[in-house]
């Protein structure tokens, strides 16, 4: 039974050819950044203001403890 599943396996490996052609076929490429690049960064200087407009402030609720 094993041999059989065995061997369609191994003939659908044989069968495919990974060949992509990126011009037609629908293939996502990374973008991979090698080198730094200064024109895009600005610095920040080290202590800059914290603005709170647009930050989630999180609900706290203590609960109090219950004697039985």
């Amino acid at each position: 039974m094993f041999e059989k599943l065995r061997k369609f396996f191994e003939a659908k490996k044989e069968q495919h050819e990974y060949n992509y052609n990126v011009k037609f076929d629908n293939v996502a490429i990374p973008e991979v950044h090698t080198h730094k690049s200064d024109k895009h960064q600005e610095e920040k200087p080290k202590h800059s203001p914290i603005s709170y407009e647009n930050v989630a402030i999180p609900e706290v609720h203590i609960r109090t403890k219950k004697n039985k």
